[in-house]
């Protein structure tokens, strides 16, 4: 065990040992409502942030069982990988998406943009489920499944279609291991990312900011805007559209 190995495993022993699995909890907690509150985007309607709460609890506990200091991780960083895991598998377990949904999305937005244009104003999750046949809820649950995709893989990439991928985020951080090709790559992407932002209609621009960026959650975002949550599910989703398609369009 090299020198950097053992102090992380005594910084573990030192902040954990002899401390109960509930002081544990209670120490985390806030960070799991954090977590929790940032995957709100994606949640489907037989979901709510308690729900993620719960599961946010079994992974916290999960990674106390499974952390290894020796590997030179802090314990911090692999809870917090834990804790948004389990979120995750309970949100995919609850509500998985269909091998049809790339095809009820595109339905959902062509029908989105379709009224919009005839209304001549954002149209409501009602107006898109009854110009659909669906029920709200099958709205909802599109956009939930887009929406915990996107949050999920926004970090490292914008899909450019059906799964396939087209620029990873975490590309446009220059590495000191990268070429000179490589880096003039990057720098072209990140000119990409920032010309796809900057079309965006204000509101989305703010919204993603405040959601990425300021780390607010769907309830917050949607109190300052002053929109029901479900709007902001629904911005969120086409926000993250459009960035696809115009990052795809520059392919």
């Amino acid at each position: 065990m090299t020198m950097l190995e053992r102090n992380a495993k005594k910084v573990y022993q030192e902040q954990h040992e002899g401390s109960s699995r509930e002081e544990t909890i209670t120490r985390y907690l806030p960070l799991i409502k954090k977590i929790a509150g940032k995957l709100s985007i994606a949640l489907p309607p037989s979901l709510d942030e308690e729900d993620l709460v719960g599961s946010g609890i079994i992974g916290l506990l999960e990674a106390l069982d499974r952390f290894d200091a020796s590997r030179g991780v802090q314990f911090s960083t692999y809870a917090t990988w834990r804790i948004k895991g389990a979120m995750i598998d309970e949100i995919r377990r609850t509500s998985p998406a269909p091998r049809s949904f790339f095809s009820q999305y595109r339905q959902v937005h062509q029908t989105e943009e379709s009224l919009r244009q005839s209304l001549n104003r954002e149209p409501s999750r009602e107006e898109i489920a009854s110009s659909l046949g669906w029920s709200v809820n099958m709205v909802e649950q599109v956009w939930a499944n887009y929406n915990l995709m996107s949050v999920v893989s926004l970090e490292k990439m914008i899909l450019a279609g059906d799964g396939e991928e087209s620029l990873r985020l975490e590309g446009v951080i220059p590495s000191p291991d990268k070429t000179p090709e490589e880096k003039l790559t990057d720098k072209e992407q990140v000119e990409q990312l920032a010309a796809a932002l900057e079309q965006l209609p204000e509101r989305e621009k703010l919204m993603l900011s405040l959601f990425y960026y300021e780390e607010l959650t769907k309830k917050e975002i949607a109190g300052l805007l002053k929109v029901s949550a479900a709007r902001i599910s629904q911005l969120h989703a086409r926000a993250i559209e459009r960035l696809r398609q115009s990052l795809a369009d520059d392919q």
